[in-house]
């Protein structure tokens, strides 16, 4: 529950922008989400210790068309930067394009957000267009922009590496 209201943390996560999250809150996004056959929520834990450090997920999944939008959260600002996001994006593409056998992925992230921008672009996402003036968020409307990758576009990628 600490890092859910956190201004900080959330402010680049459109769906909770704006709105404290209660406890009442968390159970129920808990209930929905294991009761829901079209959002996948995994936890990020460090290998090592087994510490929790946030949460990834793969939501919106359209069963007919094999798209589905991504989301990563790394929980405290001391745990960002380190890698932790970007694996688990990695593991969670794996998945998408594996087990679920998806032919696209996207995601969302505020224009002013160069850090997740640069991140995903790294991972091979793609940015598809801007959403002009999509969030209200802290007073203000902000952009959003579109990312996605192809599986087709992720084999490649993975060959590359390995």
């Amino acid at each position: 529950m600490t890092w859910v209201n956190d201004p900080e943390i959330i402010g680049n996560i459109a769906a909770f922008s704006g709105h404290a999250f209660t406890r009442d809150d968390e159970l129920a996004y808990v209930r929905r989400t294991l009761a829901s056959k079209s959002d996948l929520v995994f936890s990020i834990e460090e290998v090592a210790t087994g510490r929790y450090l946030g949460q990834t997920g793969i939501h919106q999944i359209h069963d007919r068309s094999k798209v589905a939008r991504l989301a990563c959260i790394v929980a405290a600002r001391g745990d960002m930067g380190k890698g932790f996001g970007t694996g688990a994006i990695r593991l969670l593409l794996d998945h998408a394009f594996g087990p679920l056998g998806l032919h696209k992925t996207w995601l969302m992230v505020f224009c002013h957000n160069e850090r997740g921008r640069r991140i995903y672009g790294k991972l091979g996402f793609v940015e598809e267009g801007v959403l002009r003036e999509e969030y209200f968020h802290d007073g203000a409307w902000f952009d959003m922009v579109r990312m996605s990758m192809l599986a087709r576009e992720w084999a490649t990628r993975r060959a590359g590496a390995g």
